[in-house]
């Protein structure tokens, strides 16, 4: 909204000018530097918005994906949480997911950082695609915070390797998740069948878990 905003105030201002004969070219100037950093932005944020995006289809196929924050968004978020799904009142995923700006600039750091920065990711960002890994399992229909949060664990590594990462490093950031976070989240979101050989072990003969 913002970049259409100046967009329609270069113009306006450039239209001006030429019916008076004097365009005010400094004037559309200033304007038109911030224009131009906003537009390349959302460019770029709009790639990163459709990455994840598949990324989340990769979990829920037909689902609408995910949707960034914008920083005017998140300017204006009362909410608490990290991300978020809506749901119908019978109970279907309303709309994409919402990740909030700062998951997504997270995501975004981890993805861009190349292998050192996917070698050793900082807990954010561990947390941050986890995040994507969770709403993207809500995109599903799975309204249970519990089972979401145990399905997402275990498809950590998954989505990991999605954003880049090797084989070794996904599964040590899904590691690192269900053994530094998993275990202080609210209990709303912790079930004690989620553990090797539990009720929510997707694949219990394996021997890997998450």
């Amino acid at each position: 909204m913002v970049v259409v905003a100046l967009a329609a105030w270069v113009g306006w201002l450039l239209a001006r000018g030429l019916m008076r004969g004097k365009v005010p070219w400094i004037g559309i100037g200033v304007i038109a530097v911030p224009l131009v950093v906003l537009f390349w932005t959302e460019r770029q944020w709009i790639s990163s918005e459709q990455q994840l995006s598949a990324v989340a289809r990769s979990i829920a196929p037909g689902s609408a994906g995910v949707h960034c924050q914008r920083l005017g968004e998140a300017l204006t978020f009362a909410g608490a949480e990290l991300g978020h799904v809506e749901f119908t009142q019978d109970g279907r995923p309303d709309g994409p997911a919402m990740l909030t700006y700062d998951i997504c600039t997270r995501i975004t750091d981890y993805v861009r950082g190349g292998d050192a920065e996917r070698s050793a990711p900082t807990l954010d960002e561990v947390i941050a695609v986890h995040v994507l890994t969770h709403e993207s399992v809500h995109l599903t229909g799975d309204r249970n915070e519990a089972d979401t949060e145990c399905r997402a664990m275990q498809d950590d590594a998954a989505v990991a390797q999605q954003l880049g990462a090797s084989r070794a490093e996904a599964g040590a950031l899904a590691v690192r998740y269900a053994t530094q976070v998993y275990p202080g989240m609210p209990s709303e979101y912790v079930s004690a069948e989620c553990r090797p050989g539990g009720k929510l072990d997707e694949s219990p003969t394996d021997g890997v878990w998450p």
